[in-house]
């Protein structure tokens, strides 16, 4: 219990850890020429390589107008939006993660118009409550990346189908001497294997407008985490992933450790979205390396997981007024500038979806990064992708879904064994987070 009570107050303080921390880098400002807007830099140069050109190339677009960066790190941005909400100082343009929803119910959000979308040849998004809000940036999906490497040294050169058989092979690489997953539990990270489970084994694969989701059954009362026999399967196979093949000290590791581990050639495998790519030529990791769909507890084929269907990406807020609203929505339409639009495939690893936008996909200097684009890519066309639960921002699981799965996992890493009380968890957690909203 102890720990439990310890790990919910991780949200709030971080929450005020990162007002504070904002408060002397321009996050206040808000005033004259000047954009705000959100991005989750942290660690990854990708990522801010793209905020950079977006700026430079809107401010040489608008003389005498700035973008400003509030960099979130390495959060996703709930709680700190719900701080500012909370003091009428959002931000002019936000990252909206699975939060469009919560955003706009809130009256926080400006819709974008249909032209907005055909001016750039992309896809129109699903509209929520009859309105779309976000930029849609391109094809984003979620695997596994291994060290090809360290795989090919145990005899397995293609994805395993299950967990059992990713166990068995974490179990060979172990006796090799390597690190056979990184894995940290202080940041929304901790969340992924969780995630993935549920994402490829709870959920239908494909979304059937005449079938409820599991989210809306759910929220009905019909299911529910403890009475579900593919949830229990999950928890106790995230337990035996955590007692065999997760370091002691993980808990105090976050994303930027993960990144370090992996990309300097400790460990074999990492659980994470298709981001990771970008940071490779910066970083100039010197390994091969694969992208692997997600496996399967329950006998279904392994697949990725799309994670950019539905609205998800900017939004400009509310705060933006008069001549600031249409500097926003400028810095909108910036965000498919060629040249800015190309740092955004290559920072996120993502493939473009932007059809009349002469970008189509990541493009690296750097060879292994360069290679792993092409296997992603390939890997893609052979597995396919799911949405899991991103079905349309009506049908989601509560705005902070991902900072609830890590809670979970961050109780298992902290010792918890309890399957039932695991799942009564993700059960409160998930009403309560309804309930806030």
């Amino acid at each position: 219990m102890r720990s439990r009570s310890l790990l919910r107050l991780v949200p709030a303080l971080l929450a005020v850890t990162i007002a504070a921390s904002l408060c002397g880098c321009g996050a206040e400002s808000g005033g004259g020429n000047v954009i705000r807007v959100t991005r989750n830099i942290g660690g990854r140069e990708g990522f801010r390589k793209h905020f950079n050109t977006w700026k430079a190339v809107f401010e040489r677009n608008h003389p005498g107008w700035q973008l400003e960066l509030i960099d979130l790190g390495n959060m996703e941005g709930s709680n700190f939006y719900k701080s500012r909400i909370a003091t009428g100082d959002l931000p002019e343009i936000v990252m909206t993660w699975e939060m469009a929803n919560f955003l706009s119910d809130g009256g926080h959000l400006v819709p974008l118009p249909d032209a907005y979308y055909e001016k750039f040849g992309i896809p129109l998004p699903k509209p929520y409550k009859g309105k779309r809000y976000t930029t849609q940036g391109g094809l984003q999906i979620q695997g596994v990346v291994v060290n090809k490497p360290m795989w090919a040294a145990i005899g397995v050169t293609e994805s395993p189908a299950t967990w059992e058989a990713y166990f068995e092979a974490f179990r060979k690489l172990r006796e090799k001497g390597y690190k056979p997953l990184v894995l940290g539990g202080r940041e929304w990270n901790a969340a992924q294997p969780l995630f993935f489970a549920i994402a490829s084994d709870l959920y239908d694969r494909a979304a059937d407008p005449g079938k409820p989701s599991w989210t809306l059954r759910k929220d009905k009362g019909e299911v529910s985490f403890a009475k579900d026999p593919i949830a229990r399967q999950v928890f106790e196979t995230m337990i035996r992933l955590v007692d065999e093949f997760v370091d002691k000290g993980a808990l105090s590791d976050g994303y930027n450790e993960e990144q370090r581990d992996f990309y300097g050639g400790k460990g074999a495998t990492w659980m994470m979205g298709c981001w990771m790519a970008g940071d490779i030529e910066p970083n100039k990791v010197e390994f091969e390396m694969e992208y692997w769909p997600v496996p399967s507890l329950i006998g279904r084929a392994p697949v990725f997981i799309q994670t950019s269907g539905m609205q998800s990406g900017w939004a400009v807020t509310t705060s933006a007024t008069g001549e600031k609203l249409d500097k926003a929505m400028a810095a909108m339409e910036t965000f498919y500038d060629p040249e800015v639009y190309q740092e955004f495939l290559n920072g996120e690893c993502q493939f473009g979806q932007a059809d009349k936008v002469p970008v189509t996909q990541p493009k690296y200097a750097w060879p292994p990064a360069q290679r792993l684009i092409e296997n992603m890519n390939a890997n893609l066309k052979t597995y396919g992708a799911v949405p899991g639960y991103h079905i349309a921002l009506d049908d989601m699981p509560p705005a902070s879904i991902h900072d609830i799965l890590a809670r979970v996992m961050q109780e298992i890493m902290a010792g918890g064994r309890d399957v039932d009380k695991l799942l009564a968890m993700l059960d409160a957690e998930w009403e309560s987070a309804r309930k806030g909203t």
